[in-house]
């Protein structure tokens, strides 16, 4: 056995011995039932009943992530006002994910909707915090 081959097998059985990989080896993600256009068990498309319900919540339905699954959208009515502070917004005050430093001040601007994805910081005192990247 090839000692890559050895070091792999070895880690392996060590992350079952810790729980995080199920004995046996890894297995499929649980998936939602739906239709199978995206996939075994997913559906790209909202139901009729879903849908109503959302554009009756005065939402939009639109193809989001990189599944291009049909999600509810809100708009928010202060989308692109300047911030420093999510407080100032409906959703969050959102800033350049490169721009996380715990030194520098930052401003940024208010989500435009309540269903985030990219990658970006969010602002909170003037400070760009917690950068996360939402495919």
């Amino acid at each position: 056995m090839s000692m890559l081959r050895t070091v792999l097998v070895a880690a392996a059985g060590a992350l079952a011995l810790a729980g995080c990989v199920p004995q046996g080896g890894p297995q499929q993600p649980a998936q939602p039932a739906g239709n199978g256009e995206a996939g075994p068990g997913y559906s790209r498309d909202m139901s009729a009943a879903d849908r109503t319900a959302c554009e009756g919540s005065g939402g939009s339905v639109q193809r989001r992530g990189r599944l291009g699954m049909e999600q509810c959208v809100h708009a928010f009515a202060d989308a692109g006002k300047q911030c420093t502070d999510s407080s100032q917004c409906q959703g969050k005050c959102i800033g350049s994910a490169g721009a996380a430093s715990a030194d520098a001040s930052a401003s940024g601007t208010c989500q435009a909707d309540d269903r985030l994805f990219g990658c970006h910081a969010e602002i909170k005192g003037g400070k760009a915090v917690n950068a996360i990247c939402i495919d």
